[in-house]
Order: structure tokens, then sequence, then C-alpha cells
């Protein structure tokens, strides 16, 4: 899970995860701060405060990308995936979440060969240094689209290229996961984000929004897919950069996830 969704405290964090269950974290922010703005000395100590309780840092949670298009914002954006691969290679992980970034409406065409080579640019990167971006389809930034991602990943999918898929972030766009994303996303697929959503945009516990949570979990367990499920709740508070849930409601999408897989037919 995302576990600065249950407090600024790592102390907290930790022991929340611990007492629910929970594998490991994919590291966002703490103290506060986002991972980006962590010094090296934190983010040791936070290995070794994951170490010790025997939690698994699963991926870098960065904002890279989250920007509208423009030249001046790209070269921003490589910078911080620069500190992102540094974070993640301090930490002992490989994997850090990316996105597109938004284009202006009406240019999404005009543009696209642009923000092709910028994610090209990015996806080098990483197989230089050996590390794995996850795109997300959040919001209304360009990826969010499954007609643009899908031709994202035709052109730039590889190992070191994957996917990370968000139930809730299609909802207030009209997508549907069986509709609209698989079976075609499946090959690029490394994890998922575990928040629900109605149709009006209100994030939800999973199973109680429109995210087809438990239809998509079976479809993907009747594939053989064994990827991670990463409880990103948003429960408390939504934002662009982030969200906020406590540590009781927390609890409460992890119990709600817990009950989706299991109808779903997993454990």
């Amino acid at each position: 899970g995302f576990a600065d969704e249950i407090s600024l405290d790592l102390a907290v964090q930790i022991a929340t995860l611990k007492r629910l269950g929970v594998a490991g974290l994919d590291l966002r922010g703490v103290d506060g701060k986002n991972v980006l703005d962590l010094s090296k000395e934190r983010l040791l100590e936070v290995k070794s405060a994951c170490e010790v309780e025997g939690l698994h840092i699963a991926c870098i949670g960065s904002p890279v990308n989250k920007v509208d298009f423009s030249d001046g914002n790209r070269r921003g954006e490589m910078a911080k995936l620069e500190k992102s691969i540094a974070a993640a290679k301090t930490v002992g992980v490989q994997k850090i979440r990316v996105f597109t970034p938004h284009l202006p409406e009406g240019q999404e065409e005009s543009l696209w060969p642009e923000t092709v080579a910028w994610m090209r640019e990015m996806a080098d990167l990483a197989k230089a240094e050996g590390v794995i971006l996850l795109h997300e389809n959040d919001a209304k930034f360009i990826g969010a689209y499954p007609k643009y991602a899908r031709r994202l990943f035709e052109e730039l999918g590889a190992p070191h290229f994957r996917a990370v898929y968000d139930f809730a972030n299609g909802v207030p766009l009209g997508f549907r996961p069986l509709n609209d994303w698989f079976p075609w996303l499946l090959p690029h697929l490394d994890s998922v984000h575990i928040k629900d959503a109605t149709p009006d945009g209100k994030v939800m516990p999973a199973g109680e929004g429109a995210g087809d949570i438990r239809a998509t979990l079976e479809y993907l367990m009747g594939e053989g897919w064994s990827g991670t499920l990463s409880l990103e709740p948003h429960l408390q508070a939504a934002g662009k950069m982030g969200g906020f849930s406590g540590p009781e409601l927390f609890e409460v999408a992890v119990n709600a996830l817990r009950k989706v897989v299991s109808e779903a037919g997993g454990e």
C-alpha cells in the first residue's frame, strides 16, 4: 500500500501495515515530504526501518510527468526521473511509478510524436540504469485514455517500461477495465492500484464503486497473472499529487480488498 495514506509518521505507517498484515509499501511520502525530497540519509533510514519489520518496498511512487506538456517541463521531469532513479537505488528497488504529461485539448494527435519522444527518452534512461518504469493511467493525463496508452505501449512496451493499472482513474472518464483496457494491456501489466470510484468521481473502497474490480481480478487470475495489488485508497482526501485515508480508513480499504479478492476466488 501507499503508506503515506496512513500517516505522515513512518513509525505509524509501519506499525499499521504490520498490524493489518500488509506485506509492504510503495514509497511516495514520509514526514510530509515527497519521496524525491527525502535526503539519502533519510531514505536509508526508511529502508532500514522497513527491513527490520520485514516489509518490502515495492516501488518508488514518484510524481514524474504530472505536468502540462512543454519543452521546459520535459527537461524538469527528466531531472525528477534522475532523482527517482537515485532514490530507487538507495532503497534497493527497481520499480518507479511514472505518468504521461497532460496535452492541451485538441492537440493530442499533433503533439503525439513529441510525447512519445519524451517518454522514449525516459524509457531509454531506465534501461541504461537498470530500473523499470511503471506507467499509470492517471486522471486526465494522456495515458489515462486507452487509445493513447495502447499506442504508447505498442511503441515502448518492454521489460523496462511496463504498466500499473488504477481501477478508479478511468471510471469518471467512462472507461472500464474489461471493455477498454484488457486484454491488450495484460502483456505489459506489472501491478494494479486498488481504489474504486463512482462515475461522478467519488473514491470508494474496493468493490463499492463502478471500477469492476472483482470481475477484473477474476479475469487476471484466470489468465495466470500474479502481479502486485497495491492499496491507494484516497478515502479521506484525493488530490493531483496523492491522497490520504488515515489508519482507520486504510483498514477499511484493506478489508474491502480482502473481501473482493475472496469473492473473486483468490486468497
